[in-house]
């Protein structure tokens, strides 16, 4: 068939997807579903219509899902999932994926093995290939409904990986028939460590592609276009890449490329280009699943299907009764395994049935080479369960939803829905009310649909005010430091790193108190616990005591300081925000907003004192990290300014070009420039009892092997039984010195600016005899024991003042 005609032909099934679509819109039908039941309508009547004969070359291949439709679904799917939620959540998900999936293999074969007499491999490999899920049509009716976040992501979730198992398994079992080896205890062994194999070489080479070009869009300031372009090259590369080059799961590779870039890649991205990339990516996974299953229902044939009709209804009982062995039994056993939140019943009910198949299990079906026995037979009950799943169970999934009373809201959603309903009333009013002020409606109609809509509103302002709880007070406050972290961090106020930090502990603060209910206190972010702080800690006990690694330790914990630097500044101005909020809105109780605006209030004033504290204490170090904080936000704030006044037509490409260009040359600057904080050493080492008394020779040999660190409160800057031969001395802040007494820590010593310690190690001894911890930010002078006795070799004077105050600190 001529391209010319292919593509017109493609483009009339996508046209008659769409007006179908439109014109069904109020009869409940999901979308895949309608696309299905009209593909199978085309192919009848192509039997009778000749002008349609030329759509019989439009089947569904294995080529077609595997290349093209696969690829954009599942980078789709993995792009849009909750990561956080799917990490919390990622036990069940993966049992339901890989064990889940595997028993049904077993189950569904065993049975065809026993009722129809198929071959046992044969029959494992169409219980491998019928127990993939594609629940295309319950996501989008969650979506519509506004099922629960968790119960969206165990669906989804579980699709995206046990399609990945699916394929695996099934391209054992299908290479096991064709090599003629027999299912045993070797064959079976040598299959699972396959299995493991592919499966995380698949993850592995993911999140690597992912990562590269996260990085890359980061690095290079990639426009809007280019981060389209790489997120498609990105989907396609990953798979491709990953099934047919390095031969391990595409699937999983494809999964971990779009989690990853999720993550990571789109949190560096302008806030205004994220919705781009989203409703970008939802188009294209609209159109594939129009095609796919367009397809779907274009390759069914009715009388075949007819024929085997009694295989089939056997088959459908099979794989619902093996789906529910599994959800029922797996689910509740993993949520209570690893003490998680319990999934309700409602919840299990959605998962058995909402269990769909689609197009990759055609796919597979169809990839079974013809000399297999058997083929047509497994071709027939995979389209006659898939077209069951798609007709039945989605079509039904809804009201299902209904009669288990899933989509009726919560407490919360009710107060959300009033509240903004109140909102709506008011802002109705004040529209009618200005043009009557105008003089552009009349007074009279204008009073008319003023009293219709009060009717409409009336009391809601009392009720919601009599509602409104803690609960909702607080979940409101969150919402807005939620956009308030989004502003800054568009702004460039705080950097990647510091506004995911922020994030996790709003995020895990807000789970907290859904779950418990409880106010929290003030330990929002200076929060010690969180998984950035166990990193950061992680890696400064890997690098302090390391010599090769101090370059990188000065420069790691530099960063940590002007990091703590911007969580204050970034929650004082959200504790701004969310006062302002709080005091804008009218439809909380006076008491509940006035208690959540006196927490925000000293919250505020406690990050303000910390915040001047250190401005006191660190004037050269934090002038310069305060410098290069609102210089780059100025600049950045001047550019987003720039680029609305030129999408909004008001200023023309000349002006805002050079404009742009203009910025990003003081911003490159900025990035370059290395400002050196003013330090005399030499005075310095010179006023230490240590060093007293060196001449200015001795003391400048000294400082040119110094090497400055800083170490911020809590951090632990020498280990006691750790091995370390570098000398510290305290340039500022304080330190506290301990010993260990069993499982605790006995207090020995403070050390203040001035002190030093570390100096046995000068002498031979590097094995740390106490635990020295930053009790405040610290910044320290190190000298490294090579340096220091290669100085002291050459110099007389330094050798006996080291053994002088080595003596007296002994005695």
């Amino acid at each position: 068939m001529p391209l010319s005609e292919i593509i017109l032909i493609s483009m009339g099934l996508l046209a008659i997807a769409t007006i179908a679509a439109g014109l069904f819109r109020n009869f409940s039908i999901p979308y895949t579903v309608l696309l299905v039941v009209i593909g199978i309508a085309i192919a009848e009547l192509e039997r009778f219509w000749p002008s349609l004969q030329a759509l019989e070359t439009f089947v569904l291949t294995p080529e077609l899902v595997f290349f093209i439709f696969l690829p954009a679904l599942i980078f789709e799917s993995g792009l849009s999932l909750d990561a956080r939620q799917l990490m919390k959540d990622l036990a069940p998900v993966l049992t339901m994926a890989v064990p889940a999936l595997l028993i049904s293999t077993t189950l569904v074969g065993g049975a065809l093995w026993l009722l129809i007499g198929i071959d046992l491999t044969t029959a494992l490999l169409f219980g491998a290939l019928i127990s993939a899920t594609d629940p295309v049509a319950v996501i989008a009716l969650f979506k519509e409904l506004g099922a629960p976040l968790r119960l969206n992501v165990l669906v989804e979730g579980e699709s995206l990986f046990n399609d990945a198992t699916a394929i695996v398994v099934f391209s054992i079992l299908l290479a096991m028939i064709l090599e003629g080896t027999e299912v045993s205890v070797m064959s079976t062994g040598a299959a699972i460590l396959q299995f493991f194999v592919v499966f995380v070489g698949g993850a592995l080479v993911g999140a690597l592609i992912g990562l590269l070009v996260s990085e890359m869009l980061y690095q290079l300031k990639s426009t809007i276009s280019a981060i389209l372009s790489m997120s498609v090259v990105t989907a396609y590369a990953s798979f491709i890449l990953a099934e047919h080059v390095l031969h391990v799961s595409g699937v999983i590779a494809t999964v971990s490329a779009a989690l990853m870039l999720s993550i990571y890649g789109m949190s560096r991205i302008p806030v205004n280009v994220k919705p781009i990339v989203s409703e970008t990516w939802e188009f294209v996974g609209l159109v594939a699943n129009s095609f796919l299953f367009l397809l779907v229902g274009l390759s069914i044939n009715t009388s075949s299907l007819i024929s085997h009709l009694d295989s089939i209804l056997v088959v459908i009982v099979i794989v619902l009764l093996a789906r529910a062995a599994t959800v029922y039994s797996l689910v509740p056993l993993t949520v209570k395994f690893f003490h998680l939140p319990k999934l309700s019943i409602a919840d299990r009910h959605i998962m058995w049935w909402g269990g769909l198949k689609g197009g990759l299990a055609i796919a597979m079906v169809l990839s079974i080479p013809e000399s297999l026995p058997g083929r047509e037979l497994l071709i027939n009950l995979t389209l006659g369960v898939v077209v069951f799943t798609l007709i039945v169970n989605a079509w039904s999934i809804r009201p299902l939803m209904h009669l288990l009373k899933m989509d009726r809201l919560t407490e919360d959603e009710q107060f959300e829905f009033e509240r903004e309903l109140h909102h709506a009333g008011k802002q109705s009013a004040k529209l009618l009310r200005q043009y009557r002020e105008l003089g552009v409606l009349s007074n009279q109609l204008g009073e008319k649909l003023n009293l219709k809509i009060n009717e409409s509103f009336k009391n809601l302002s009392s009720n919601i005010i009599t509602k409104s709880s803690r609960r909702q007070v607080f979940l409101f406050s969150l919402k807005a430091e939620f956009d308030a972290l989004e502003q800054l961090y568009s702004t460039g106020i705080i950097d990647q790193y510091t506004f995911l930090d922020i994030k996790n502990i709003l995020q895990t603060d807000r789970e907290k108190f859904q779950q418990n209910e409880t106010f929290l206190e003030d330990d929002m972010l200076l929060d010690q616990g969180t998984l950035f702080r166990r990193l950061e800690l992680w890696i400064l006990q890997f690098t302090r005591e390391k010599n090769w690694a101090i370059p990188f330790l000065s420069h790691f914990q530099s960063l940590r300081l002007k990091q703590g630097i911007q969580r204050r500044i970034a929650d004082i101005v959200m504790s701004s925000i969310a006062i302002e909020r709080l005091q804008n809105e009218t439809s909380f109780s006076e008491e509940n907003k006035q208690a959540m605006v006196e927490f925000y209030h000293n919250r505020m004033q406690h990050r303000k004192n910390s915040l001047y504290r250190l401005r006191e204490d660190y004037q050269e170090i934090f002038a310069s990290i305060e410098k290069e904080i609102f210089t780059k936000a100025a600049l950045i704030s001047a550019r987003i300014g720039a680029e609305q006044e030129f999408h909004h037509g008001e200023i023309g490409i000349k002006a805002f070009n050079k404009i742009t260009q203009i910025i990003s040359t003081i911003l490159q600057d900025i990035y370059l420039e290395k400002e050196e904080i003013p330090q005399d050493i030499v005075s310095t080492l010179g006023a230490l009892p240590l060093f007293e008394g060196l001449s200015d020779s001795a003391l400048k040999a000294l400082a040119e092997k110094i090497q400055t660190v800083t170490f911020l409160s809590g951090d632990t800057i020498i280990g006691e039984g750790e091995r370390g031969d570098a000398l510290y001395i305290l340039k500022s802040g304080v330190v506290d010195i301990s010993k260990a007494d069993g499982e605790k820590q006995t207090p020995i010593n403070t050390l203040e600016q001035g002190d030093f310690f570390g100096e046995m190690a000068l002498l031979g001894d590097q094995i740390r005899s106490a635990t020295v911890t930053a009790r405040t930010t610290v910044v320290s002078l190190r000298l490294k024991r090579s340096d220091v006795l290669a100085i002291a070799g050459q110099n007389n004077e330094i050798d006996e003042q080291l053994r002088q105050a080595s003596d007296t600190r002994k005695t």
